[in-house]
């Protein structure tokens, strides 16, 4: 029925298995990103157990013949579960009768009964029982009604679950079920599996108890109902944890005995047919997710989970949630071949206290866990971005367009890094706009150059433990293929052996059954000869014994006869006497009746002396004479009963003579049918000896056809086999080829894989090459352009001195007698050559507004040319100085201080 798997390292063995042989999970969660084996435990306590469990597992399989299956006391609540499969060729049923093995009567109250389907796909009637257990839960109140009540007398035996009764379980089924009882005493209960039709009170008087087998899964046991609780509670912010059930460690198995071994010890491993009851405290500040997440194989059930609200406004409410694993969604059984399967049973709040109520589904593996994870763990949320508000018509100092608004990723959101992307508003009123642009700019490059040089160092990283990976992968795959090899070797050395050892077993096999058929068709022979020499001897003592038993009939016939002529004599005898008696009685009575007349006579003639004497000695004559006719009248009766008792003597010897000759002539006649039925004996024994010839020859026929007969399925069979093993060897040889093109097509997509992140970590890398030397050409650009600056204020200062000395100079002159205007003094000095003062500038070159950024990024022709302040000329007349500025022609000089001034624009790859 189960496969307990108790060890970790026979899951993890199993989830690498399934890796290895491309298992498609049922996963709603992805176990192994989370860090699901970083997990924390939450060891479960043991509340209470309670309640009788009989449970009848073993055998599982049951044949050839059926019998009792499992058999126990109950006394109180106690509970029946029984899970078989029919491994014969009729439909067969099962069967529970109760009995009261005491002196008093005793009352049963069935309190639910279920059934799952019969049928051989196991896992659907374990998880159809599952399912009916939380659909029509038991009724645990006080005043709960049962579905029926008996009361069984002492030593009396009655049947339960009437309903098994119609429902046939056919070859190779599973059939599963519970019933819940209270009894009013201790009950003998008895689970049995019987053809159709039989009646089950009557057969559980002569059926046989079936032994145990080696799962050893039946008996009585204490703990039908199971309280657990999680003394720790969950904390949300702790991360992921899980609740393990069914381990034999915080979950023991119950223990119990089997009475039908002598109340053996057993333990149900796996604590099948128990009802558990787990209580999950929880508290944090988030919600949380609740998952199943089957450890020891594959599990196909149902489980409830309620949630208490113990906080919010839906405080002290609770929520009752069914989960089903297994049919209705698409898939038999979750767990087959991984640990990391995991199946979603709800999402809930911080607080709020969880009861898990379901019974471990047949058919299915133990243990199980529960996870436990937080929902920042579950979902991790994605990264978003700010806008900082820009001028439309500034751009960064790439000289990329920032369209109003920029950008930028500012981390998840409620994180503890959420503001390391946060822009700071307060110098937004004394920056400018183009400084803040640069600024935002600088640090958008930088944090892509940091990303980029991060990805370069993350793709090695996983590229290197790939790499390790794979090459761990290939040592394997050589290691598994050189051990597939050397097995294969070994199985086809075993093969040959053991065809071997086969082929000199049939032989000796072969030889041992002809000498036993030979043997068996002799005893056969003289068990034939014995059988019909014994059916001739029984039919001579049968034929004597009819004999004899006639004669005694005959005997006890004529000795009834005599008997009843005796008794007959005897009776008329009898009635002889008793006529006799009679007789006398009424002499008697008429002389007692005279004596009474004579005494009246007497006191009549005292009273009357004188006037009756005459009359009184005349009735006393007639009295003589009365007296002597009577008595002449008896002397006559006597002699009539003398002469009828004669005759009647007379009739009774005639009678008897007849009953002799009667008897002489009924002897005469069986004698004469004994030596009839002899003769036909005789003949009988005589055609059954020719019969028999006749039967023996037709029997040494059919044994010689048999004999060919089975010679030719002899060869057919070997043929059959000789043809099966060279199908078998060929679909082995096909699955090695297959497994070999399998192994060669993963180590080609291995190599495939390999071959692409090798290029794409190259492309990575020169990608992050060309960022690096975008980044130094631009870190040597803004040096170019600190460095331009840096002469700008230099050039700055010294004209601020140029022009204070000519403020001097010209106060000076204001002083004079005569102040001449400037105009006066370009007159004056009109025809003076032009004079040039090196790293001079102008009065209005100083007082000319300096361009914007916008105004340096315009088009190269529409841009003012400039020169250097160490390469302008400034004239003692300003205003013919300035006419000749405008007319200076655009040199290369021109360009050179552009281009320093204006850098071309850079855009990061990508």
């Amino acid at each position: 029925m189960f496969s307990y798997k108790s060890r970790y390292c026979v899951a993890a063995a199993m989830a690498a298995m399934a890796a290895l042989t491309g298992h498609v999970e049922a996963r709603d969660i992805d176990l192994q990103s989370i860090g699901y084996f970083q997990f924390s435990p939450l060891p479960p306590s043991l509340v209470s157990q309670t309640d009788t469990l009989l449970l009848s597992d073993s055998p599982e399989y049951v044949g050839p013949v059926g019998g009792t299956l499992s058999a126990g006391t109950i006394n109180g609540n106690g509970r029946i579960y029984f899970y078989h499969v029919n491994e014969m060729d009729l439909p067969h049923k099962i069967a529970i009768v109760l009995e009261n093995q005491t002196a008093y009567p005793t009352s049963v109250h069935v309190m639910r009964q279920l059934k799952s389907v019969a049928t051989p796909n196991y896992f659907a009637a374990g998880r159809d029982l599952s399912r009916k257990d939380l659909e029509q839960p038991l009724n645990e109140s006080p005043d709960a009604r049962p579905l029926y009540s008996l009361s069984i007398p002492p030593q009396g035996r009655q049947l339960i679950f009437s309903d098994l009764e119609n429902t046939p379980v056919n070859r190779d089924a599973l059939f599963t079920g519970i019933v819940d009882i209270k009894t009013e005493g201790p009950i003998f209960a008895r689970v049995m599996m019987l053809p159709m039709g039989m009646d089950p009170v009557d057969a559980s008087h002569w059926v046989k108890n079936l032994p145990i087998d080696e799962i050893q899964l039946r008996g009585t046991y204490t703990g039908a109902k199971r309280n657990m609780e999680v003394t720790t509670p969950f904390d949300t912010a702790l991360g992921g944890a899980f609740v393990e059930i069914g381990n034999d460690r915080e979950d023991t198995f119950i223990n119990g005995v089997d009475e039908m071994q002598n109340k053996a010890f057993v333990r149900d491993r796996g604590n099948y047919g128990v009802s558990y009851t787990l209580k999950i405290p929880t508290k944090g500040n988030e919600p949380f997710r609740l998952y199943f997440n089957p450890l020891g194989g594959p599990y196909s059930g149902s489980f409830m989970v309620k949630a208490l609200h113990q906080q919010g406004a839906r405080r002290g409410q609770t929520d009752t949630r069914t989960y089903h694993i297994g049919g209705e969604d698409g898939i038999s059984a979750l767990g087959e071949g991984t640990i990391l399967d995991s199946r979603l049973l709800g999402n809930y709040n911080a607080g709020d206290l969880l009861t898990l109520n379901f019974m471990p589904a047949g058919a299915s593996n133990l243990p199980i866990r529960f996870l436990l994870i937080p929902e920042s763990l579950a979902n991790p949320q994605k990264h978003q971005t700010i806008a900082v508000n820009v001028p439309k018509d500034v751009k960064d100092i790439l000289g990329h367009p920032t369209q109003g608004g920029t950008q930028i990723p500012v981390g998840p959101v409620g994180g503890k890094d959420g503001d390391k992307g946060a822009v700071d508003t307060k110098k937004s009123t004394i920056e400018s706009p183009a400084k803040r642009a640069e600024t935002i700019a600088h640090e958008e490059t930088k944090k892509l150059s940091d990303k980029a040089v991060a990805d370069v160092k993350k793709e090695a990283q996983l590229k290197k433990a790939k790499d390790e990976k794979e090459a761990l992968a290939r040592k394997k795959a050589e290691e598994a293929r050189l051990a597939a090899e050397k097995a294969e070797m070994l199985r086809k050395a075993a093969e040959a052996k053991h065809a071997e050892i086969e082929r000199k077993m049939a032989e000796k096999a072969e030889a041992e059954r002809k000498a036993e058929e030979a043997r068996k068709a002799e005893a056969a022979r003289k068990a034939e000869m014995a059988r019909i020499e014994a059916a001739r001897k029984a039919e001579a003592d049968r034929l004597e014994a009819a004999r004899k038993a006639e004669e005694a009939r005959l005997a006890a016939e004529a000795k009834r006869l005599e008997e009843e002529s005796r008794i007959e004599a005897a009776r008329i005898e009898a009635a002889r006497k008793a006529e006799e008696e009679r007789k006398a009685a009424e002499a008697k009575a008429r002389f007692e009746a005279q004596r009474a007349a004579e005494k009246a006579a007497l006191e009549a003639k005292k009273a009357e002396e004188e006037r009756l004497a005459a009359e009184a000695r005349a009735r006393l004559e007639a009295q003589r004479k009365a007296e002597q006719e009577a008595l002449e009248a008896r002397r006559a009766e006597e002699a009539r009963k003398a002469a009828e008792a004669r005759r009647a003597e007379e009739a009774r010897k005639a009678e008897a003579a007849r009953l002799e000759a009667q008897r002489r002539a009924e002897q005469e006649r069986l004698e004469a049918a004994r030596r009839a039925e002899e003769a036909r004996i005789a003949a009988e024994a005589k055609r059954a000896e020719e019969v028999r010839r006749a039967e023996e020859a037709r029997r040494i026929e059919e044994a010689r056809r048999a004999e060919e007969a089975r010679k030719a399925e002899a060869a057919r069979i070997a043929a059959e086999a000789r043809k099966a093993e060279q199908e078998r060897l060929a679909a082995e040889r096909a699955e090695a080829e297959r497994q070999a093109a399998e192994a060669r097509r993963l180590a080609e997509e291995r190599y495939k894989a390999q071959l692409e992140a090798e290029r794409k970590a190259e492309a990575a890398r020169q990608q992050a090459l060309a960022q690096a030397e975008i980044e130094r050409k631009a870190k040597e650009r803004a040096e170019a352009i600190q460095r331009v600056r840096d002469q700008q204020e230099s050039a700055r200062r010294r004209a601020e001195l140029a022009r204070q000395q000519l403020e001097a100079e010209r106060k000076a002159a204001q002083a004079s007698k005569r102040t001449p205007s400037f105009s006066e003094l370009d007159d004056i000095h009109g025809d003076t050559s032009n004079v040039t003062i090196p790293n001079a500038v102008s009065i209005d070159e100083l007082t000319k507004p300096r361009p914007t950024a916008s105004q340096n990024t315009r088009r190269r022709e529409q841009r003012q040319p400039q020169l250097l302040p160490n390469q302008q000329n400034v004239q003692i007349n300003p205003v013919a100085n300035e006419s000749q500025q405008d007319q200076m022609p655009y040199t290369t000089q021109n360009e050179q201080q552009n281009d320093e001034e204006n850098p071309p624009r850079l855009y990061p790859l990508g």
